[in-house]
């Protein structure tokens, strides 16, 4: 005799509010759709850290009542008490609501050569939301990022016989003898440098927590890098994650693509707390994943790296509104790949409804797709043209009818 279980939430899908980030007023049927792509998204990463589990007996059945019909949900044991996950995207949650917003500065600093005989080179230095940044003064190019959110630094205050601080050195922890020493141009203009690196080292969580790890790599300090939690409190709409992933297949797109990734996705954000990656899933087609679950659940461990673009334009109420439309519209889509795609290389317009309904996607068709619905893509080419490498830094021919794509970052996850 099979036994059933009313579970309304069974794998942590996402529970929207009444309203989005645009201000509009979601009815039943919205929520339901947000609902179910939640679960699509989930199943499909439940389903491949499933195969990739060496021990079967980390997983568990469970039949799960949805109506009249009866599903069979696989729950890796490490997290199968819903509650659980919840409790610990509410801390996600509380950190980003109570981190305050810090003070920015901008301006033009000495620093000083690791080489004795070159003295000290001016560079133009930035430090926003925990990041300090230093860029060649001539040519803008960025020489070095130093991230306290992903990297524990110890502030050291060089000062004269009065107790000026005159310098200020960086140094970061970890087996490496590195360190960054700048000084401004006035001991009042360094002493400013001063207080605000302090109160953005303060709410790091490199002062939370001892993070070592990334000073054992080699010149660590000339690569953008950003943590899940920046992810969680920083990104945008439209903003993109690519994918390296570990499994045989996407081992063999890349290399049938030549890129460095196999899967891409768009970051949404439907409320001021919560972020979203909508993607095409081979499996469960177009679903939306929560990241702070998708952090908490370790699914980055499904993949050798992730990266993130940020999309720099002007997010107005019409973008906002556009992207929020085309995600409601393509939510349950099927996912679809095949050489009759590939040999499209014009757009046709779908005016046929049916037709519209029935689309299916691949994840960089996907993404395309959203991109030419906000114009940001030209109308003549097919969105099966694109793969994901095609978003990356590495395709020099990709260009947006406006805006742009940032500098790749590597994002880096806790306890890795």
């Amino acid at each position: 005799m099979q036994t059933s279980i009313d579970l309304p939430s069974p794998l942590g899908i996402v529970q929207t509010s009444s309203i989005t980030s645009t201000g509009k007023i979601l009815g039943p049927d919205y929520e339901n759709n947000l609902k179910s792509a939640a679960k699509r998204s989930e199943e499909d990463k439940l389903f491949r850290k499933q195969n990739q589990m060496n021990d079967a007996d980390e997983f568990e059945a469970m039949e799960v009542q949805n109506g009249e019909q009866i599903s069979l949900i696989y729950y890796y044991k490490a997290l199968k008490l819903d509650q659980v996950i919840q409790q610990n995207e509410n801390e996600i949650i509380n950190i980003v609501q109570n981190r305050p917003k810090l003070g920015m500065i901008e301006g033009s600093l000495m620093k000083k050569s690791p080489h004795w005989f070159q003295g000290y080179s001016q560079r133009n230095c930035v430090l926003r939301n925990r990041v300090f940044r230093y860029y060649n003064i001539e040519n803008k190019k960025l020489q070095g990022v130093l991230n306290f959110d992903v990297q524990s630094f110890q502030l050291q205050e060089l000062q004269d016989k009065n107790g000026n601080t005159f310098e200020f050195i960086l140094k970061p922890l970890g087996q490496t003898q590195k360190v960054f020493q700048f000084k401004g141009g006035t001991i009042d203009q360094t002493k400013t440098w001063v207080q605000l690196i302090k109160q953005h080292l303060q709410d790091s969580i490199g002062s939370l927590k001892v993070l070592k790890s990334l000073s054992q790599y080699e010149r660590f300090w000339r690569f953008e890098r950003i943590s899940s939690q920046q992810i969680m409190e920083d990104a945008e709409d439209g903003d993109i994650l690519l994918f390296q992933g570990k499994d045989l297949n996407c081992h063999i797109q890349r290399t049938l693509t030549q890129s460095n990734f196999d899967h891409i996705g768009i970051l949404i954000r439907l409320d001021e707390n919560q972020v979203y990656l909508f993607e095409a899933l081979p499996l469960h087609g177009v679903g939306l994943c929560r990241w702070s679950k998708f952090v908490i659940c370790k699914w980055n461990y499904l993949y050798h790296k992730i990266i993130y673009r940020r999309l720099q334009v002007i997010r107005d109420e019409n973008f906002k509104s556009r992207i929020h439309d085309f995600v409601t519209d393509n939510i349950g889509k099927q996912y679809s790949f095949n050489p009759t795609k590939l040999l499209k290389f014009k757009s046709t317009m779908l005016q046929d409804p049916l037709q519209q309904q029935t689309r299916t996607f691949f994840s960089s068709e996907l993404v395309a797709a959203c991109y030419k619905y906000l114009n940001l893509l030209s109308q003549e080419v097919s969105s099966t043209q694109y793969w994901p490498g095609s978003f990356s830094s590495e395709n020099q021919k990709l260009t947006l009818q406006y805006g742009g794509l940032s500098e790749e970052y590597i994002i880096d996850f806790e306890n890795e």
